[in-house]
This record gives C-alpha cells, sequence and structure tokens, in this order.
C-alpha cells in the first residue's frame, strides 16, 4: 500500500510540473496602461498633484500630522503623514506600476 501512495505522489508531482511548465511557455506578455480613455484627466491630476497644488496638500497633511504628534493622537498624525507621503509620491510611482510589462 506504501508504494502504490508514493508513486501516485511521483504520478501527480510530475504532472503538476508539466502543467506549470506547460503555463510558462504558452504565457503570452501583457501590456498594461495601453488603454488612453482617461488620458486627458489623468495628465491634469498628475500635473496638479506634482505642482504647487501636490506641494500644498502635502505640507497641510504633514503640518496636521506633527500637530498631531505634539497633541499625542496617533491615529491622526499616522493619517497626516499618510496623505503628506501619498501626495508626494503617488504621481510618480502609480504611473510607474500600471505602464509596465508583465
Amino acid at each position: 500500500m506504501r508504494k502504490l501512495a508514493k508513486k501516485m505522489i511521483a504520478v501527480l508531482g510530475f504532472m503538476a510540473m508539466v502543467l506549470f511548465a506547460s503555463m510558462v511557455i504558452m504565457a503570452v506578455p501583457a501590456f498594461a496602461g495601453a488603454d488612453a480613455t482617461f488620458g486627458p484627466l489623468n495628465t491634469l491630476l498628475t500635473g496638479w498633484l506634482q505642482g504647487s497644488l501636490g506641494t500644498l496638500l502635502a505640507l497641510v497633511a504633514g503640518a496636521i500630522g506633527l500637530g498631531s504628534a505634539m497633541a499625542g493622537r496617533w491615529g491622526y498624525m499616522f493619517t497626516g503623514f499618510g496623505v503628506a507621503a501619498g501626495a508626494f509620491y503617488l504621481p510618480t510611482v502609480i504611473p510607474t506600476i500600471t505602464t509596465g510589462l508583465m
């Protein structure tokens, strides 16, 4: 009985490897970010966030986070600093993620 179980495990392992290899071989590259339906809106919002509006948003959120830290409200502090970091970094991170070759 043990020999049969070992043989079945070996056969299932071999079938899993063949299935994985066939999936890798037949994979087709996908290009993300090829759709430009909301291109003008994306350009407008990216321009705002990378310009003075994004800087102002980051400064205000950072000031709120700093004030919250001094008052001991740690949840508000993390929220303020998170919004500040998001306003500063997201306009460059999101397009990098969505236009990659997968």
